[in-house]
């Protein structure tokens, strides 16, 4: 009788409440703490619900006090919002509060209220939760018939609203009434199934415990103790991770069974005493009575038979604060055993006594079934002879039975022909599906080789941008190789023609001193023209490199003055250089000086006896702006638009000087890759200004 009422009575209400906790909120998913930090008076009232929610949820383990504290909040806002939901699941967990304490009866009063408003409000899920937690509290007081009732209504809703918490649910509430008939094998079947399916939803920590503790007890029942042992480790890590008080406390307990078991009684005792210090915690004084019994066997096998009858004296007053004559029961057959242990008979006999008034009290319902099942056979006879009676009215209709075989063969032709009607409207549906899905298909792939023509066609438009680029390059090329050829091979020709003379006694010594001093000029002009050839092919190829430095301009101008002083001097040209030797720019030396030499050559050429080139300097901003302006003939409109590329056809100086094309464009190459820019204003007749713009040097 021990065996069968310690083990597994309790085993079945504490799982059904586990499951109660973890399905209607995993408790300790969210920490408290950030919670109450969430909570704030200003927000508007659905997000104070929101955490309110979840702080009852969270205490559901921890504080039921607080956890009736804060639904009870949420509940007013529910009820001030009109949002019906939330006001049935306010009176669910206001329930809990009291059921997780065994305070029963007012736990019933919130589930049956939640219940109601659920219903009024069509919220399913609510309905099904309150359901699930009357069952509880009708398993506690023993009233099976109305708990299974409960649990059978909610298992409907749960499989419609296809919740798999709920269905897991009532399939270990079914695993749990085999465990209580003692059907252990079949019970860890079904707690195996739940197992199985929480796996599948890693979010369900709770419920994963929860299963992991139903194997423990139903192996430990069955006799495998090491793996009971693993399984109950396994959960209390769980719980442990979630601070799960409840569970952390049932977990400990079912270890403190196994060692029990194991007959290893004092490691038992510190794993049963964690359980009862949480259960205390928590208030929950049924599974307290059953910690409290458990010890009470450690130390009755201890021989420590005073505090084995102290823990039984405590869990029978437990019990009947819970009000659960099965607890009562359990506990006086502790009891009892711990007296006769002790010799003390008389008290014992006086608990036998109780615990035999109290148990009798119990099999009336035993008796009621057992008259319920006999009723049952009666029934079940008297049927059979209807049967017997039914077969000899039935031997004398065989007219009516051949009738009804011919109404019943025609039926079975029209069904034929039905089903023959309905394949071939399937076969017909099924083709016009086929068809649909092919005609999606094709227009598919039209879409697709209409986005593939309007690719080509833009690759077209690509290719022929660059057709026209490439001409256009190779007409500069042309242009450039044309330039590079005339300008070079009329000062080859005359110097060619100048030696031929000389060599044949044509030229007397005036003639020769003067084509000497014009073949001078034109040596100097056609290496002028070599050297600007040299850096811009040097640009194009990426072979200059930028080397900026602090470049003084005063400097500049005036090294550049100097070498071609003397056509200055031959021209008559007046040079006026107005740049401050403070003002320097941060660029390339070099390339400033190139820049430099050859607007002042253009300047020279395009200049009368008498005009002047003056050159200057300002700054503005982060920039210094070089000036270079003469009193020339100018540029026309038409060849200042093409000055800087190869299309532009340069004019033959004052003096005849031949000019060439390939300067301005190195100018502007240069200054660009000094982070610099060249303009020019010019009208023609009134001469032309050069605007270099470069950074200016910040010492």
């Amino acid at each position: 009788m021990l065996n069968a009422i310690k083990h597994s009575k309790k085993y079945v209400l504490c799982c059904v409440l586990l499951w109660c906790i973890s399905f209607l909120a995993v408790a300790q998913t969210s920490r408290i703490d950030d919670l109450l930090g969430q909570l704030k008076s200003t927000d508007p009232d659905t997000v104070q619900i929101k955490v309110l929610k979840k702080l009852s949820a969270a205490y559901t383990s921890v504080d039921p006090i607080k956890k009736f504290h804060y639904a009870k909040q949420y509940l007013q806002l529910a009820e001030k919002n009109n949002i019906d939901s939330n006001v049935a699941d306010a009176y669910i967990d206001m329930g809990m509060a009291y059921a997780v304490r065994s305070i029963l009866d007012t736990g019933l009063y919130y589930f049956k209220i939640g219940n109601e408003k659920a219903r009024a409000a069509n919220y399913l899920f609510g309905v099904g939760r309150s359901l699930v937690n009357m069952g509880f509290v009708n398993d506690r007081l023993d009233k099976k018939q109305e708990s299974v009732k409960n649990y059978e209504e909610s298992l409907k809703i749960f499989r419609k609203l296809n919740n798999k918490r709920g269905i897991n649910q009532c399939i270990m509430n079914l695993g749990s009434l085999y465990f209580d008939l003692g059907e252990y094998k079949t019970a860890d079947i079904y707690f195996r199934q739940v197992y199985e399916n929480v796996k599948e939803t890693p979010n369900d920590q709770a419920g994963l415990a929860t299963a992991l503790f139903s194997l423990g007890g139903s192996n430990r029942k069955i006799g495998d103790q090491k793996l009971a042992l693993s399984y109950y480790q396994k959960s209390l890590a769980i719980r442990e991770k979630l601070e799960d008080l409840n569970g952390i406390a049932l977990s400990n307990w079912g270890i403190g069974l196994v060692h029990n078991n194991l007959k290893e009684y004092k490691k038992a005792l510190p794993y049963l005493k964690i359980a009862l210090e949480n259960n205390r915690k928590i208030k929950n004084v049924y599974q307290e009575a059953i910690v409290l019994m458990s010890m009470s066997y450690s130390y009755l096998h201890l021989n420590d038979y005073k505090k084995a009858e102290e823990s039984a004296n405590m869990a029978l007053a437990k019990a009947n604060q819970a009000n659960s004559k099965t607890l009562v029961v359990q506990a006086l057959e502790y009891l009892v055993k711990v007296e006769k242990a002790q010799s003390k008979f008389e008290e014992a006999l006086q608990h036998q006594t109780d615990y035999m008034a109290i148990n009798d009290s119990l099999n009336t319902t035993k008796i009621k079934k057992e008259v319920i099942l006999d009723d049952l056979k009666r029934v079940n006879t008297d049927n059979k002879n209807l049967e017997k009676h039914n077969q000899k009215i039935a031997a004398k209709n065989n007219d009516y039975i051949i009738t009804i075989s011919i109404f019943s063969i025609l039926l079975v032709v029209v069904a034929i022909l039905l089903a023959l009607y309905y394949k071939r409207n399937a076969e017909k549906k099924a083709a016009n599906e086929l068809l649909l899905t092919q005609s999606k298909e094709i227009a598919e792939v039209n879409e697709e080789l209409s986005a593939l023509n309007e690719e080509l066609k833009t690759q077209m438009e690509i290719v022929f941008a660059q057709n026209l680029e490439l001409e256009k390059l190779n007409q500069v090329k042309n242009k450039f190789f044309s330039i590079v050829s005339h300008d070079l091979r009329g000062p080859i020709n005359n110097l060619r023609m100048l030696f031929e003379m000389y060599r044949q006694g044509n030229l007397n010594e005036q003639e020769l001193t003067a084509l000497f001093s014009r073949l001078e000029d034109t040596t100097y002009t056609t290496a002028s023209f070599l050297d600007n050839l040299l850096e811009w092919s040097k640009s194009q190829l990426g072979g200059i490199v930028v080397n900026p430095v602090a470049v003084n301009l005063q400097q500049v101008v005036a090294h550049n003055v100097k070498l071609i002083d003397s056509q200055i001097k031959l021209k008559s040209i007046e040079i006026e250089n107005k740049i401050n030797e403070d003002i320097a720019v941060f660029a390339d030396l070099n390339m400033v000086h190139v820049v430099i030499r050859n607007l002042l050559s253009n300047a020279v050429k395009f200049c009368q006896a008498g005009d002047s080139i003056t050159f200057g300097a300002r700054k503005e901003g982060e920039s210094i702006i070089c000036i270079v302006k003469d009193t020339g003939a100018g540029i026309s409109d038409v060849d200042k638009e093409n000055l800087f590329n190869l299309t532009h056809k340069p004019n033959t100086g004052t003096s005849g000087e031949k000019g060439f094309h390939i300067g301005l464009i190195l100018c502007k190459d240069m200054i660009t890759q000094n982070k610099g820019e060249l303009q020019v204003e010019s009208e023609l007749g009134l001469g032309t200004t050069f605007y270099i713009t470069l950074p200016i040097y910040k010492s």
